[in-house]
């Protein structure tokens, strides 16, 4: 089975990731999208314009901003970085100083990995009800809350009942929070990503749920989300990639004096090495691999969707992250 064959067989899957920076690796920077980076000691924040609609990617048109973080020590100065980041969106989006702002926490509280919406929104402060010479002596921003649920427990598509509540409270701008879906295992629960295209919940583990956009919506829409989860396939795929990196290192002497827990082997086999190690398999790139273990797994059902064994700290660190940076936000 040749490299042409399997890319033929291929091309009609996508990448399963909910991350701009993990969708784009076959699209062609600034003909696709535009690209910056800037970094912080370890937290890294890359931001994405993406120009157009492209069978490569997924992603809608539209601007897309992900902070990358190893751990939680710089906690306070991620949420300085999240806190601007966002004021930039919501400035864009709406010429109102005071705009009202329906906050919406999609997932299931019930299953650790999918409640980072509803467990953010439990500690979002409401103003809605405040006075209106109380919200702008402390300069809090309008903003209603709600966490919908899910569509298994409700009944209803959550997209709707997002639509009734914009036809009722005419907010300005909505404020979806969600978990997503990572390629890499490195990224779950240390990135979030900011859009401000909106959201398809569940598009990221294959549950096709109405959109929450500004086309469906009819006012803006900002998405935060944190991968939370990433599936089989994409996670054999990077133990290839550790396979490559692990015999490339053991080739070499100097990399055994090495000591200490490693983040990743650096290295990779040459295209020689790596037919006579890993086999045809192993010469894939990334995304080919991933999608060849796509596309072997589904018929059999087998398509597992997998998270991390400290998901429950990870949710209470995130969510409390999330939600205190936007109760600091002043408009």
């Amino acid at each position: 089975m040749g490299n042409a064959y399997i890319g033929e067989i291929m091309k009609n899957y996508y990448t399963r990731s909910d991350l701009a920076i993990e969708s784009l690796g076959q699209a062609v920077k600034d003909k696709d999208y535009k690209y910056d980076k800037e970094k912080d000691g370890n937290i890294t924040i890359e931001r994405f314009e993406i120009l157009q609609k492209s069978d490569l990617y997924p992603h809608e048109v539209g601007h897309y901003v992900e902070m990358s973080f190893p751990d939680y020590q710089d906690i306070s100065i991620l949420s300085l970085h999240f806190q601007k980041q966002l004021q930039r969106f919501i400035k864009s989006l709406t010429n109102k100083l005071d705009p009202l702002i329906l906050v919406i926490g999609l997932g299931n509280e019930t299953m650790t990995c999918d409640a980072i919406g509803p467990r953010t929104l439990k500690h979002i402060r409401a103003t809605h009800h405040y006075p209106m010479d109380m919200r702008h002596q402390n300069q809090y921003y309008d903003i209603m809350c709600i966490s919908p649920g899910v569509m298994a427990r409700t009944g209803m598509e959550t997209a709707d009942i997002v639509s009734c509540l914009v036809q009722e409270f005419h907010p300005d701008l909505i404020i979806a929070i969600d978990a997503l879906c990572a390629q890499s295992y490195e990224k779950v629960c240390h990135v979030i990503q900011m859009n401000n295209v909106g959201i398809y919940p569940g598009s990221g583990i294959g549950n096709h749920r109405k959109s929450i956009t500004k086309s469906s919506m009819g006012i803006p829409v900002i998405a935060i989300g944190v991968p939370t989860v990433i599936h089989v396939s994409s996670l054999v795929s990077d133990v290839y990639n550790l396979l490559e990196g692990y015999f490339k290192e053991s080739m070499e002497p100097a990399s055994a004096l090495k000591v200490g827990k490693r983040k990743r082997y650096e290295g990779r086999l040459n295209e020689l090495q790596r037919r006579l190690i890993l086999g045809e398999i192993g010469q894939l790139s990334e995304q080919k691999r991933i999608q060849l273990l796509n596309e072997v797994l589904d018929p059999l059902e087998n398509q597992f969707i997998m998270s991390d064994k400290q998901i429950d700290f990870d949710i209470e660190m995130l969510s409390k992250l999330l939600s205190q940076s936007i109760n600091e936000l002043k408009y």
